[in-house]
């Protein structure tokens, strides 16, 4: 009721909400707060369309090409946007196929979240074990080179880019304890990057979101070594609780958390 809205809230540990479809009916619009399959990869987006009820974000085709990883990249680096050297993969008999070779490689489920089934592997000999893992939260999966680099991400809001982050985990490597344990990442926003590269990061996150067809708002991941910077993913439905990442940006913009939920709310009743 802060906003000026009575709701209703509904938990999903499922994926389905075949129960609780006839209630969804009375109501005037969806927050999805969802993330992995169902919630982010067009689903449950297909379904409230289906049903004519405005929902948050991304339509079902944007957030199911996004959820892809291999499919997302791909389009990105063919409109000359710099991202890791990939390979994707349904087994883990793929050693003899890759193209690329590099000190680190990068092993995570091509469409999941919240880096489930993520490692990074020193190794060559031993992506196989990686690959094994990742296939237990998806159907194929994503290896990458390593880039040893900042970490960076750029959220979007319309069609203004906000204020850059730099995420600097303790672990060195971004992983879901660094995501999720409370203390083991230090947050810097705005990230201390010259102003001209600030700028183009803003921009090219930008890009990328309009590029895949993105709604209202997404977040843009990226790797900034050597002076350039790496495309990793883009997050359609970014985490909206008072510590994610996407209230952090918006609130060094000036947007309370309440402000941008009644923002988000907005722009997505007008697509």
């Amino acid at each position: 009721m802060q906003l000026g809205h009575k709701t209703s809230q509904y938990i999903i540990d499922q994926n389905s909400i075949t129960d609780i479809q006839d209630k969804l009916r009375n109501q005037d619009f969806i927050f999805i707060a969802l993330h992995g399959s169902f919630g982010e990869d067009g689903t449950i987006q297909s379904i409230l369309y289906e049903m004519n009820i405005p929902f948050n974000g991304s339509n079902e085709k944007s957030s199911k090409i996004c959820f892809n990883k291999a499919e997302t990249k791909k389009i990105v680096m063919e409109e000359g946007i710099e991202s890791p050297k990939y390979y994707h993969t349904l087994s883990n008999s793929c050693n003899d196929h890759f193209d690329f070779s590099a000190e680190k490689y990068v092993v995570k489920p091509n469409a999941q979240g919240s880096s489930v089934g993520f490692n990074v592997v020193n190794d060559v000999s031993k992506i196989n074990d990686a690959i094994d893992i990742a296939l237990d939260f998806d159907s194929s999966v994503l290896i990458e080179e390593f880039i040893d680099g900042r970490e960076i991400t750029v959220s979007v809001l319309g069609e203004e880019p906000l204020p850059v982050i730099e995420i600097k985990p303790k672990s060195g490597i971004y992983d879901y304890n660094s995501k999720y344990i409370a203390g083991e990442t230090e947050y810097v926003c705005p990230a201390e990057i010259n102003s001209d590269k600030y700028h183009y990061v803003q921009e090219c996150a930008l890009k990328i979101h309009k590029m895949l067809s993105c709604d209202v708002y997404s977040r843009v991941d990226f790797k900034f070594s050597n002076n350039k910077f790496y495309f990793l993913e883009i997050n359609t439905l970014p985490g909206m609780t008072k510590t994610s990442l996407f209230p952090k940006a918006a609130k060094q913009y000036g947007f309370s958390f309440k402000r941008l939920i009644d923002k988000i709310i907005k722009l997505s009743l007008k697509k």
